[in-house]
């Protein structure tokens, strides 16, 4: 067993559930209210990609729980190592985009903060090879 791999696998399946549920509902509230074609198209296009993410998520806590309780997976320390990389890429890509889109929104940092649940996720496997 590996603590950290399962500690990392059960943050990315809430992450997961959080995401495909709760986010997913949130998401409807940005459902245009004009049958415009454009603003139409661009909802289903950002819902898709919402539900992109809510899959690779899935996939990682799959990956993670599997390397966190069983030795089934072959060569367990790259692929830790390509899942942090992944988490590590993303958070970036994340922040970034807080520092550049600037905006109103208050302690955005901390509100927005899926990039502290990414970089938690990177170290937790990173730790784990």
């Amino acid at each position: 067993m590996n603590g950290y791999a399962l500690a990392a696998g059960v943050l990315t399946l809430v992450a997961f559930a959080a995401h495909a549920i709760v986010g997913a509902q949130e998401f409807r509230l940005f459902r245009p209210v004009s049958s415009a074609e454009k603003p139409r198209t661009s909802w289903v296009q950002g819902l898709a990609g919402w539900h992109w993410v809510s899959v690779d998520l899935l996939g990682a806590a799959v990956v993670l729980l599997l390397i966190g309780l069983t030795d089934w997976l072959p060569d367990e320390g790259t692929v830790l190592m390509v899942v942090s990389g992944y988490f590590a890429l993303t958070g970036s890509a994340w922040l970034a985009t807080l520092v550049v889109s600037g905006g109103d929104v208050p302690n955005r940092y901390l509100r927005l903060g899926q990039w502290l649940f990414c970089f938690t996720v990177a170290a937790l496997a990173w730790i784990a090879r």
